[in-house]
């Protein structure tokens, strides 16, 4: 390994400290909101939609945080890679320091995140009495890799874009409000009428989700072709991310 790759790899790891320190700097509970927020949906969520639902759906705390989880790893690491190259404006002006290294290292703080509140929905897991489906469980790895990718090559076009066009920040705050409703996080798809849900279904972060839970919830192996589908259009995404980035990586310092 070269000595540039080596500076790269000590300029990610101090990134990703320096993000998930400042995410909680001058906050007295600290990190303990990574678990707390969630918690508190989860139980808000739970008394309104369990009493709407009609206990339709068994478990809704697990139900929410599979797709909660998956959910705000997804926004936040948009909504925080959207800023990475704005947001470090001072250091690219100064230094060469390689632009996506800031955008991954944006991503891989908010994953710490996510890797908190996983936690959390393995404790919610035990004090619900949920079923541990051995050794299916283990295999949601392959959703959570889906929506890594998918998130590492939307981050990279959305950071360069937002340099060059400062109201995509805006506007996200309203797609991540529509995914959100169009995820399928806290109610059922069988609630939503057929001619709407082939729409819902075009969302690829509702597979991942559902994926998700098949794996965890469910006990059960989701279709093999959504799996293939899901990672297909995750590597596709990326390799635009990819080309998208390098396109405009070095025009983006001129545009600030």
């Amino acid at each position: 390994m070269s000595s540039i790759k080596k500076n790269d790899i000590f300029l990610l790891e101090e990134i990703v400290k320096k993000n998930f320190s400042s995410k909680y700097k001058d906050s007295v509970l600290g990190i303990l909101w990574t678990i707390l927020s969630p918690l508190l949906m989860m139980a808000l969520f739970t008394i309104i939609f369990s009493t709407i639902f009609g206990g339709t759906i068994d478990n809704f705390a697990v139900y929410f945080l599979c797709g909660w989880c998956l959910f705000q790893f997804f926004n936040s690491s948009i909504s925080s890679s959207m800023n990475a190259l704005k947001g470090n404006k001072p250091i690219l002006q100064r230094t060469p320091a390689p632009k996506y290294i800031f955008v991954l290292g944006s991503i891989l703080s908010e994953f710490l995140n996510f890797l908190i509140m996983l936690i959390l929905l393995v404790v919610i897991l035990f004090i619900t009495n949920a079923t541990f489906h051995f050794p299916i469980i283990f295999f949601s790895i392959i959703p959570i890799i889906s929506l890594f990718i998918m998130i590492v090559g939307l981050g990279l076009i959305l950071s360069v874009a937002c340099v060059y066009y400062t109201d995509i920040g805006h506007l996200w705050s309203v797609i991540s409000m529509m995914l959100l409703y169009a995820s399928a996080v806290f109610y059922p798809m069988d609630i939503i009428p057929q001619p709407f849900r082939g729409y819902i279904m075009l969302n690829p972060l509702y597979w991942v989700i559902d994926q998700f839970r098949c794996f965890v919830y469910k006990g059960i192996v989701p279709n093999g072709i959504s799996l293939i589908n899901s990672l297909f259009l995750s590597l596709i995404i990326l390799i635009c991310g990819i080309i998208i980035f390098k396109k405009y990586e070095n025009k983006v310092v001129t545009k600030f």
